[in-house]
């Protein structure tokens, strides 16, 4: 018979005499009252500071290690790089997990690497087993589970070359950029000159202009062709006071292009 959310609410009515107020019951464990009563409180009514606000992500972190840095940001209110940050820090004690749940629901593993290979194990014990259930037990996507069989049908690796130096080099630092892949010889970056050239010709493809995904796709990619050719102008037309947090979201864009980008290795090699 713990207040979860509405204690204001609650208090009013009391003050004005009322004996009956409309409930929503809710039946869980105290961790998960928790996260209910702070994701309450973070959208509506009188908002956490970023104290109280980071002293729950904290607690979640501690209560539900399994959830992605998105999934507690969401929650909490902070930025998924702050609570990534949290994580790490030493104040921070969680028994060690494999995978972790987004926002979306899905597990997915913190070394896809390690999905590869127990895919390859149970898909050479049991190769007529479906890609649905051979994701599931190695807690990696369809997709993923069907690259892996065509890459044993040709004799090669289960897992990417990129990822496999990435696997055995460790995530590189921002200050040593020597761990970072380099493209291959056979692809090299496209220049900035070279850009538009090459948006132009992505343009002209039906199967992207007329899927709405397909379109979707041509508009991200010109706005980063914007950024690139008036990256200076951009670049000072930024407030101080805001610069902290478009250097996070530009992380974060860069994180989630790098990712983007190895999986369309992925694709290439899977041709």
């Amino acid at each position: 018979m713990r207040v979860i959310d509405g204690m204001h609410r609650l208090k009013v009515a009391a003050d004005q005499g009322g004996t009956l107020i409309s409930a929503r019951f809710f039946e869980g464990t105290e961790s998960e009252a928790f996260v209910l009563s702070v994701e309450g409180n973070t959208r509506h009514g009188l908002p956490l500071t970023l104290a109280e606000r980071t002293a729950a992500a904290r607690r979640i972190l501690a209560s539900h290690p399994e959830w992605s840095d998105r999934m507690v940001a969401s929650v909490t209110g902070l930025s998924p790089k702050t609570v990534r940050d949290l994580r790490h820090s030493a104040q921070i004690s969680a028994p060690e997990v494999t995978a972790r749940v987004g926002r979306d629901g899905r597990v997915r593993p913190l070394d896809p690497a390690a999905g590869r290979l127990r895919a390859a194990e149970l898909l050479r014990k049991n190769p007529r087993a479906s890609l649905r259930r051979i994701a599931d037990e190695a807690g990696i996507s369809p997709g993923t589970v069907r690259d892996v069989k065509e890459r044993l049908r040709r004799g090669e690796e289960p897992v990417p070359r990129a990822r496999n130096r990435k696997r055995m080099s460790g995530p590189p630092t921002r200050k040593d950029s020597s761990n970072l892949p380099t493209p291959r010889p056979n692809r090299a970056p496209v220049q900035s000159e070279d850009l538009r050239a090459c948006l132009e010709t992505l343009t002209g493809d039906p199967v992207l202009r007329y899927s709405e995904n397909g379109r979707r796709l041509l508009r991200v990619l010109s706005a980063i062709s914007v950024l690139i050719e008036n990256r200076e102008q951009l670049l000072r037309s930024v407030p101080s006071h805001w610069a902290g947090t478009i250097y996070r979201i530009a992380m974060e864009c860069s994180k989630e292009w790098q990712e983007f980008a190895q999986q369309m290795e992925v694709l290439e090699e899977a041709r």
